[in-house]
């Protein structure tokens, strides 16, 4: 656990807590003197390691839509993602699992890295605060936080659209609200885009911005491109 704590660069107050994070529900079965396993810590480290995401991308994106916001947290708070960073940081040798468990495998299974990575991230959290489990997290994420914004902005279907109209000497195109309704907290717009003089695409979202990026990627299809 102390070399643990040193490779990820946190003081710890708490080794008790930070055994929990790894340890696996099969050595409890196991064992009489083990009482405790990461799934409680889990829940509380998935909320920690959202949250700490979401201020990441605001910082490093301030002008995001909602839509754009939560499609990165997404990919970036997924098991497959937060698996990976598991492995980086060593995680799987450290893992306290019970004598089946251990045969079958569990040890480099994602969702058990994944699950271990939030506990741990929850450990921090209680331990040291909110200010020590953010800035953990900000820096063992930092690579697939930057590889997400980077591959993100393949997907600004605005911009996208705007260039294959300079691309092909079009009129840039015109978008327009047909519609918004709802209270101001709730809101839904849908917005109509214009080319060729002609409607393109429409779009619906909780913002205009969101209604337009959604109106232009009805464009694009359109117009032939494909986003697999």
């Amino acid at each position: 656990m102390r070399e643990l704590a040193a490779r990820l660069g946190i003081n710890v107050h708490d080794f008790a807590l930070f055994e929990r994070a790894l340890t696996h529900a099969s050595l409890v079965a196991e064992s009489s003197e083990v009482t405790g396993d990461y799934e409680a810590l889990e829940f509380l480290g998935d909320a920690v390691l959202g949250l700490a995401i979401a201020h990441r991308l605001f910082e490093l994106a301030p002008d995001r839509t909602p839509g754009e916001y939560s499609r990165l947290r997404a990919g970036l708070v997924n098991r497959r993602c937060v698996a990976r960073v598991a492995q980086a940081l060593g995680l799987a040798p450290v893992i306290r699992l019970g004598r089946g468990e251990e045969r079958s495998g569990g040890r480099e299974r994602t969702a058990l890295l994944a699950d271990c990575l939030e506990a741990l991230i929850a450990a921090v959290y209680l331990d040291g605060g909110w200010e020590t489990a953010r800035a953990l997290v900000v820096r063992i994420f930092d690579d697939e936080i930057v590889q997400a914004l980077r591959q993100e902005r393949v997907w600004d279907y605005k911009s996208r659209l705007q260039n294959y109209c300079q691309a092909e000497h079009m009129p840039l195109p015109r978008f327009e609200v047909v519609r918004s309704e709802g209270p101001d907290h709730r809101k839904e717009f849908e917005v109509e885009v214009v080319l060729h003089g002609q409607p393109a695409g429409r779009g619906h979202g909780p913002t205009k911005k969101e209604a337009e990026q959604q109106a232009a990627r009805a464009a694009l299809e359109q117009e032939g491109h494909r986003f697999d």
